[in-house]
């Protein structure tokens, strides 16, 4: 009867079924460790032990205001958006912190692509424009990160990006741009790039 429905047959939601688990797979593992790295990018540009620490005062967990339905249809629906995101941060981190190995062929890479040998910038939770930064950075290197993916010597092969995911990248910049274009407009201390 579901077939006649949604014009899907049983195989094909089982196939949809299926990979959604192996992407949820990829991204539980991908995100090991992800808040010890956020922590250490914060500990290791602050000199400030306020920025250790989130404010979480007056926060509201949006998601428990969800019954468990929404809250399941949420998470099927942002799970793309959140693995492409883990990609480019552990990816990011990896650059920085491999200054041996991965860190000397990325700036090979940019060398070789004409592009000024720089370093992808990290995505910090208290740091309010870092998401943008990174998305805009990878836009702009897209060639550079598919590269050094394709490395299997350097073992960044788990944060190669799909086309979907560029596609997931470019969509949120651009919606991260607006917010930004007018947090610039109304705080006469930020500096519009």
């Amino acid at each position: 009867m579901g077939a006649l429905i949604d014009g899907s047959s049983d195989n094909e939601d089982q196939e949809a079924t299926e990979e959604e688990h192996q992407m949820k797979q990829q991204l539980a593992q991908l995100s090991e460790d992800l808040e010890v790295e956020d922590y250490t990018m914060i500990a290791e540009s602050s000199t400030n032990e306020d920025d250790l620490t989130d404010n979480t005062d007056g926060l509201v967990d949006e998601n428990e205001l969800l019954n468990t339905d929404e809250r399941k249809d949420l998470q099927n629906t942002i799970w793309p958006v959140q693995l492409a995101l883990v990609k480019l941060c552990k990816l990011g981190y990896k650059i920085i912190h491999s200054t041996t190995k991965i860190l000397p062929t990325w700036h090979d890479i940019l060398c070789e692509l004409k592009m000024t040998p720089s370093i992808l910038p990290c995505d910090v939770s208290t740091w309010w424009n870092s998401t943008f930064d990174m998305l805009q950075y990878a836009l702009k290197h897209q060639d550079a990160i598919d590269a050094v993916t394709q490395h299997r010597d350097l073992g960044l092969r788990a944060f190669e990006m799909t086309d979907n995911e560029w596609r997931i990248v470019e969509q949120l910049c651009n919606v991260l741009k607006v917010r930004f274009v007018h947090v610039c407009l109304f705080t006469a201390n930020v500096v519009c790039k």
